[in-house]
């Protein structure tokens, strides 16, 4: 028991006498993660705020998680997937944003419905939204400022 003791005492004191070198590694990551957006994307990373990873629909009530990631900024909703070009819409252009009777991992899917040059384009999204995240809602004010688009409004701030 001693000895399990001492083992214990001796890992806290070397993650101890280590943790700016530990801490200095978490930054590069972050700093790593932030250069490598920037080069896939071309956008910068703090700029804009994550709204959800994407879903897409496998028939009537199947879904299957995708990588990509939706972000969006004061003017555009991004969509950015690993080895694809990024696709971007205004907001302006979106028409429709309401809950869909869904949920996935009790995270509400909700539905975009996007409207540019006569095409309608339409994406199903998780929200990330939690007591410590309001991405989302922010999201809902934003789109809701456009007198053409229907929100679902009981979600609003």
């Amino acid at each position: 028991m001693a000895v399990i003791f001492i083992i214990i005492l001796l890992f806290i004191c070397i993650l101890l006498l280590n943790a700016k070198r530990i801490s200095n590694y978490f930054e590069n990551q972050e700093e790593m993660k932030e250069i490598d957006f920037k080069i896939r994307t071309n956008l910068d990373l703090w700029k804009l705020t994550k709204l959800s990873p994407g879903i897409t629909m496998l028939g009537s009530n199947q879904f299957l998680y995708t990588e990509s990631e939706f972000y969006f900024d004061e003017d555009f909703l991004y969509l950015i997937e690993i080895n694809k070009p990024i696709i971007k819409h205004s907001l302006s252009n979106i028409i429709e944003l309401t809950r869909t009777p869904y949920s996935q991992n009790n995270r509400r899917i909700w539905k975009i419905i996007i409207n540019e040059l006569g095409k309608q384009t339409e994406y199903k999204i998780t929200t990330n939204h939690s007591l410590i995240s309001n991405n989302f809602s922010n999201f809902l004010d934003k789109v809701n400022k456009n007198s053409n688009s229907v929100v679902d409004s009981e979600w609003l701030l």
